[in-house]
Order: structure tokens, then sequence, then C-alpha cells
């Protein structure tokens, strides 16, 4: 075999890149090494109000709220002292969930976060190949969860639970306002709250005051726990204010629909009137005056106006007979179109109520079920230039010269309030209003988590309680046969096919070095046997090597039947092979200019020498 080479040039190599994908499969019984490390994070908010969890800081014994979870069990905790959890967290939610405009989202109160370490991913997960079964939960209603990713882009996507039907729910795209409060993952009261986020992707953050956030509405079913998060008004200065814009405002003939979630005491705090007001778009504008040295200042002014596309209100216990019942309106300023309620929803207990505008119809529906309808007859246009109120008619706070004790404030709670831009089918309205722990629709997603393919992190994060405990066995990391997991994944690797051309011309590599043809069988001599010489006599050849520049053997190409090396044509052969990645493709670079060095010859003393002159025959 003669060990004579020739360097390539760069247009006799290609290279072509491709992706391979191998699948890995996670159980609660595998996961428990160092190769898969699941920890759970639970009740830290990305911003203000944080709680430490598991681990209070580096050196410090691992540590949790009375209301979080423990991973006393669990074989990461030697891991978990020594990290700063808090920062982990928000560094997660910062670096995966933040700054997506129209579609940001934020961790809840609780979070299962599945990290694949680096020599279990490759490249990334391969979109689309996940599947995650979860037996945290178990009834005879359900056995257990089944999650797949849905791809978003080429850098995360979407955790879905497919044992949801979604065919009920409202389109996400005929939703123009809704404020859910789940992203204030720590009960809290704000005295004054500058932000409250609306997740339509219209933006129509809120402000308010005198406010108090806990859990929110209570699921329904074999397990009864909150989910996410309400909101509470204290009955006397309360109020969350929605600036005017022209989403939320309707004409006469539109068709739009409200849903909310409330809760309401059997008495209310404030009886200056009859009712009090849990939305309202009649009572509060902005409006330029002057102060006390003459100068224009922007002011909120409460001026009660008889022009209205909505209203909604509950009558309190100075309507007597009716104290409970829910009033819904609209109004064109010369003629009101009401409906009152036959239920009464001041028991202390969660409600879903539907404002609902069809046609030529006011609806109103208490817990998916119709109430009752009017037949809407108006003159004019119900649109105004109001602000928008919940949980009072007017603010506490407005312009002094208008500022009375009667603010109509609510006493009692709201929760997963929803404004949308037609008029809701009973199907519709019924998915609204479900909140079972297992089938419930009240949060219109199946989407409950995340996948960052090119990091190879899962997060599965969602107000509704049946997905707290994915990847952490039913709170302790204890898994048996009923709460177990298995996740699958693909890992995906970029290989590059590499194509060479390897020439050899006429007049070289004619002679072999094979022993048998030298004279006395002796590789070290200069003569060849005399049937070598004859004009008959060609080589072949079988296998072709692959060098560095260093002269090292990379790569051996076996041919699949001998080449006869002519000497009367060149030949040129194609060699094909894989290498893992960019970084194992030979480099051309600094390889010896082919008109003066053009094969690489082995001399008698052992060595090798670029150069053509240099032969050893």
């Amino acid at each position: 075999m003669a060990e004579a080479l020739k360097p390539i040039n760069g247009g006799g190599l290609q290279l072509t890149p491709f992706n391979t994908h191998k699948r890995w499969i996670v159980t609660n019984h595998n996961f428990r090494t160092d190769y898969y490390q699941v920890s759970i994070l639970k009740g830290v908010s990305p911003g203000l109000n944080e709680k430490i969890n598991v681990s209070e800081s580096i050196g410090a014994p691992a540590y949790r709220e009375t209301d979080q979870q423990d991973n006393a069990a669990s074989n990461s905790t030697p891991f978990l002292n020594s990290k700063h959890q808090k920062i982990i967290y928000s560094g997660v939610n910062q670096m995966f969930f933040k700054h997506r405009v129209n579609y940001e989202r934020d961790l809840y109160a609780s979070a299962s976060i599945f990290s694949i370490p680096h020599n279990r991913m490759g490249d990334g997960v391969k979109p689309g190949s996940i599947l995650i079964t979860d037996s945290s939960v178990s009834s005879s209603n359900i056995s257990s969860i089944t999650i797949t990713d849905t791809k978003l882009d080429e850098y995360h996507g979407y955790l879905t639970d497919t044992g949801l039907n979604t065919s009920s729910y409202v389109a996400f795209g005929d939703m123009v306002g809704y404020w859910g409060f789940n992203d204030e993952v720590v009960p809290r009261t704000a005295e004054s709250d500058s932000v409250i986020q609306d997740r339509s992707g219209y933006s129509h953050h809120a402000t308010g005051k005198s406010l108090s956030y806990n859990g929110g509405i209570i699921t329904t079913g074999f397990v009864e726990k909150e989910t996410g998060t309400k909101v509470t008004f204290n009955g006397s200065t309360s109020y969350i204010k929605v600036d005017h814009n022209p989403q939320l405002d309707f004409f006469k003939n539109s068709n739009y629909a409200i849903s909310v979630w409330m809760i309401l005491p059997t008495s209310q705090s404030d009886t200056s009137s009859n009712y009090n007001w849990i939305i309202s778009k009649r009572g509060t504008e902005k409006d330029y005056g002057q102060d006390m040295k003459l100068n224009e200042v922007l002011r909120y002014r409460n001026i009660e106006s008889p022009i209205f596309p909505f209203d909604l209100k509950v009558i309190n216990q100075n309507g007597l007979v009716d104290n409970g019942k829910i009033v819904a309106s609209i109004s064109d300023g010369l003629k009101t179109t009401a409906t009152t309620s036959t239920t009464k929803v001041n028991d202390a207990t969660q409600h879903h109520i539907v404002f609902n505008k069809t046609g030529s119809l006011l609806e109103l529906y208490i817990d998916g079920i119709k109430e009752v309808s009017s037949s809407v007859n108006l003159k004019e246009q119900v649109s105004n230039t109001y602000d928008m109120l919940f949980g009072s008619e007017f603010t506490s706070d407005g312009y002094k010269e208008d500022v009375t004790s009667d603010f109509h404030s609510l006493s009692g709670s709201l929760d997963e309030i929803r404004f949308y831009r037609k008029a809701l089918s009973q199907s519709e309205i019924s998915s609204l209003s479900n909140n079972d722990y297992v089938t419930g629709s009240a949060y219109q997603t199946n989407v409950i988590g995340e996948v960052f393919y090119n990091h190879g992190i899962m997060v599965v994060s969602d107000p509704r309680p049946l997905y707290k405990n994915v990847w952490v066995g039913n709170d302790n990391w204890a898994y048996g046969t009923d709460y177990g997991f298995t996740t699958k994944y693909k890992s995906s690797k970029q290989l590059h096919e590499i194509a060479l051309l390897c020439e050899i011309g006429a007049d070289e590599f004619n002679v072999s070095q094979n022993p048998s043809l030298k004279k006395n069988n002796d590789i070290n001599s200069e003569f060849l046997q005399p049937f070598v010489t004859g004009s008959d006599f060609a080589p072949y050849f079988t296998t072709i090597g692959l060098y560095n520049p260093n002269g090292d053997l990379i790569a051996i190409s076996k041919l699949a039947s001998a080449i006869k090396n002519r000497d009367d044509v060149d030949i040129t052969i194609k060699v094909r092979l894989d290498l893992d990645g960019p970084f194992g493709t030979p480099s051309l670079s600094g390889s010896l200019e082919p008109d003066t060095k053009t094969a690489l010859y082995k001399r008698k003393d052992g060595k090798s020498v670029w150069n053509k002159l240099d032969r050893p025959f």
C-alpha cells in the first residue's frame, strides 16, 4: 500500500449539512441522576414581592415558605442549597418569558422546570418531538396528563395539554381586553397599583387603588383548589380604572360581550345608592383645568353620563327583596335597555356572569345559564369617551370639586374579566363558566408552559393547580405507580456530509510499494521485479486514506471494487463521509501550494516530505 498523499484543494471539498435526531426517554426512575436534575421553583415573582423558595442563599439550609412545596426528598437538595434560587427563577423568567410584544408570559405561582444536560441535548431539542406523560393526578376522571409541544419558531414553542377540548373556546383574536390578575403570585394589598396587566394583546393596562390580591376562583369537581389570583375591593375607596380606548367602546349596532367571575358578600358597605357597580363606563373622564397658579393641568372628573354601551351592577340591601340580583343595561341617553337577573349572587360564593349584546337583544347569563334577555331598541349611539371602572361607578380620588362620598363602590372580588368584540354563543359561555379541576376551560387555553429548544429547558407554569406537580412527584418527589412521569424528546445534531474529489493524474502513483514487487521481496530495495517494468503492468488500488496536513491518518475509504490506476487518463474519485459538526471538518488552511509540493512521500529514512521531486524510487 503506497503511503503517498496529495493535498485536496478548496474546489475538491464540499460540505453538506444535515440534521440527525436521537430519541431520549426520561422517567421518574432515571431522572434522579447527574444526567437529569429536575428543580421545582414556586412562589417567586420576577418583580417585586418575591418569596425565596427552596434555599435562602448560598450556604444556608434548605428553606421553604409554609405554603410552598418541600424538596426534602429530592436527591438534588445539596445542589439547591448551593444556589440562589431567587436568582435562578428570575433569570429564567427574564430570559425566556419577557419582552415579547403582545404575548408576554410570566412564571405563575408555581413552575416545574426541566433542564436537559448538554450531553443529552446535542444542538437542541427537535421541535414537535416532546411527549410528557404526568400521573400526578389520579381520579376516576383522569389517569394522567399528556403534554406535547407546538413550535412557535426555531427558538421556542408552547407546551400544550392535549387532553383539553378547545372546540368551544372563544377565539383569542376576538378578545379586546383581559384582566386575570394572575401575574400577582404573592397575596398582597396595594394602596396604589400603577400597572394592572391586560393580557389580551392590546395593552389596555389599568391602574387601581386600595386593592387586595389573593387566591382566585376555585375549581369544581373532585378537587377544590384556588386557581390564579383575584382582586378584592374594600367597598369604600377601591377601584380599577382602564383609560378610554376605541377597542373597549362599542356602538348600538355592535355585537359584544363581557365575561367576569365574582364573589359578593351578603351585604354591601356603600349604601349611598341602591346599586354597587361591578363594571361602569359612565362616570369618569379626563379633563383639563387650572390649578391655584392658573396653570393648565390634567385631572380626572366624575361626571355621570346618561350614555353608555354597557353597565353591570348589583342591587344591594336597599333593594330589599331584590338584594343580590344583577342588573345589565345599555343607554343612548334617551332610552335605557336594562335586564335584571332572577338569581341572587350575594352568597359569598363564586359566580360567573356574562353580559351579551347579540343583535337586538341584551342577554344576561349567570353560571352558564341564560337568566333573561331584553330587546334593544335605541335611536342614538351608545359610545362615549369615558374611562372604564371595575368595582366602582366613580373614582374615589377624582378632581376635588367632584368628589363626594357616593362612589357606589363594590364590596367583593372580581376575577378573569374578559371583553369580546362579538356576541358569545351558548357553548362559548358554558366554556367560560367551567372551572372543573380536570376539564376546566375558564382560562380558555390549553397552553400550560413553554419549551426553549436551543437551551434545552422546558417550563410548565400555569395558574391551574392541575399542572402544579408535573415532574415533581405529587409534591415531594416520592414517585409511585400512580404518579410517576415519562418525558420523551429528540435531541438534534447537525452533521456534515463531506464530499472530497481525489484526483490521480495519469503520471502519478503508477508503481506499487508492495514488497512482492521489489527485487528479492525487499521493501527497501530500489529495484523492481522485471514484470513490473513491462508496459502491461498496471497497479490497482482498493483503499484511499485521508490525512491531515501533518500526515496523520484521519479516515480510510474502502472501495467496493478495485480500480485500475491508468497511465493514459486522469482519474477522479469522489469520497463521501459524515463528520460530527463543523469542528470535525478537515481544515485546508496552511496547506502547501500544489504547484511546488503536490504529494507527501515517505522517504527511506522513514520521514515524510512534501516534494514531488524527492521520490523514493
